[in-house]
């Protein structure tokens, strides 16, 4: 089974990447942090997410790989 990563990527790892860039954004405004740390954090958060669930999807594809050879 081929994973179309592109669509998994425009469909559910993006939004993903935003709720977690919001978050940041949220809450170091609330604990009226500095703009610019604010900014960094939610791209370091966007940028972490998305990258978590792009090895996730290449390690669950090697499992599956590795089941269907005998």
């Amino acid at each position: 089974m081929v994973v179309d990563r592109a669509r998994m990527a425009v469909t559910k790892w993006m939004p993903y990447s935003s709720v977690g860039a919001a978050i940041s954004f949220v809450v170091g405004f609330v604990f009226s942090l500095p703009p610019a740390q604010v900014i960094v954090s939610a791209a370091m958060t966007a940028t972490l997410i998305f990258s978590g669930l792009f090895f996730q999807s290449y390690g669950r594809d090697k499992e599956e790989q590795a089941k269907a050879q005998p």
